[in-house]
């Protein structure tokens, strides 16, 4: 929390918080010491990472069956299987191209 990036983060969070208390909830503190709380309790992950090398918090997400909307880069790729509504599998929504309107498409 004393990173300036991660302060920065949890400004921006709070900021959500406080615009959407109706729909967004956040605990940013928690989080840094119950990651898992704010993994199984979200109805969604969201994992719009530019870049992304391997990529392990989406199976966090996945422990706690959150589904994850990611961009199709690195690991995320290889381990966010798009769902499949005929059949009911799959464990997330991805988009190819960075940019904003492709991630607003998705969710």
């Amino acid at each position: 929390m004393t990173d300036p990036y991660g302060a920065n983060c949890i400004r921006m969070i709070l900021e959500l918080k406080s615009m959407y208390s109706s729909n967004f909830w956040a605990s940013p503190h928690e989080f840094f010491y119950d990651g898992s709380l704010l993994n199984s309790g979200s109805d969604w992950a969201l994992m719009p990472s530019k870049f992304e090398p391997g990529g392990i918090v989406q199976h966090e997400y996945f422990v706690g069956s959150t589904p994850v909307i990611a961009h199709k880069t690195g690991g995320l790729k290889d381990t966010v299987i798009e769902y499949d509504w005929k059949k009911k599998k799959g464990s997330g929504i991805v988009f190819d191209r960075h940019i904003t309107s492709e991630l607003i498409k998705v969710i």
